[in-house]
């Protein structure tokens, strides 16, 4: 029954409606009608589905592929997959070097979200997916992807390209559930540098995230006295072009946490610091897909390196 009703809303929301109208426009007078410019035309416009230009201002792949379709309504999909240590492919988890509470399962998972575009630079979205855990080693369960409302936008300050985006979330997630977490507001920004014509390019991820509970925490509970209020990372990396559409970089993931077991608002925990090495591939502008590893770099073993991969598209 739960599947049924995923996919009913997963339909629901890519169900969109399109019209046009016609506009015919006269010469100003019958002893025009010898001049092309002044004749009858008949002129079709989409009133609702408007498409609207390429913002010029941003010439990154993986940054176009996320800012979605340049319709004013569309679908955005993305299908990632998360998995297993390559030292041990029949492992149904994921590293957890820190031994926090996570959603640690290997998983296949998709989402889907209906946008609408305000102009050529931001949109708003509200999308929901599902996640199908341990996929090979048999599904353990189908988890709903927390469901989110978000507004971003792409924008350029000199030579910066960046994008910023804001997000209100509901947790479905039943390993957060389990802890009380119901909600959560979050802030991210993608800043990326291109040096000249040669190719190479620097840039940071970064992000803010505040969990919202229902409960405080259980004092028994090593993990959850370790689980965060609020979260901060930044994931700086190096990236080299091979051309408009093929890429290859590599990051470091530096993340913080303000521990639930503390009444300091201003305290705060470093994770584990991992890396990334992968490829991106934009088979068109909207479609992006990129594999790539996950490893600790304090801990570099086949045990705790991961082989995942991420895709956007668009619909419309």
């Amino acid at each position: 029954m739960k599947k049924v009703v995923l996919l009913s809303a997963l339909l629901g929301l890519s169900i969109n409606a399109f019209a046009q109208t016609s506009k015919i426009v006269f010469p100003a007078s019958s002893t025009d009608a010898a001049s092309p410019a002044q004749s009858s035309v008949l002129k079709q416009e989409s009133v609702i589905n408007k498409k609207f230009e390429e913002d010029k201002d941003i010439t990154d792949a993986r940054m176009k592929a996320e800012s979605g379709s340049l319709s004013r309504y569309s679908l955005k999909a993305s299908l990632s997959y998360s998995g297993p240590p390559v030292g041990d492919l029949s492992n149904p988890n994921q590293p957890n070097p820190d031994g926090s509470i996570c959603a640690c399962e290997t998983a296949l998972g998709g989402s889907l979200s209906a946008r609408y575009r305000f102009d050529s630079k931001s949109a708003l979205s509200v999308g929901t997916g599902v996640n199908a855990l341990t996929p090979f080693q048999g599904v353990k369960r189908y988890d709903v992807r927390n469901p989110y409302l978000g507004v971003d936008r792409s924008s350029r300050i000199g030579d910066y390209q960046m994008r910023n985006g804001v997000k209100g979330t509901y947790v479905t997630n039943q390993t957060f559930r389990d802890i009380g977490e119901y909600a959560a507001f979050g802030y991210d920004t993608s800043v990326i540098y291109n040096f000249g014509t040669s190719g190479f390019a620097a840039g940071v991820d970064a992000s803010f995230d505040y969990y919202f509970f229902d409960r405080g925490p259980d004092v028994k509970s090593k993990n959850e006295m370790k689980t965060g209020r609020y979260s901060l990372g930044f994931f700086p990396q190096v990236k080299y072009n091979f051309s408009d559409k093929l890429s290859m970089y590599s990051s470091v993931a530096i993340g913080f946490n303000n521990p639930r077991g503390t009444e300091d608002a201003a305290v705060l925990w470093n994770r584990t610091l991992s890396s990334r090495l992968g490829l991106g591939y934009a088979i068109r502008r909207d479609i992006f897909f990129a594999p790539f590893l996950n490893f600790y770099p304090t801990t570099l073993t086949a045990d705790s390196t991961t082989v995942n991969f991420a895709t956007t598209f668009s619909i419309l």
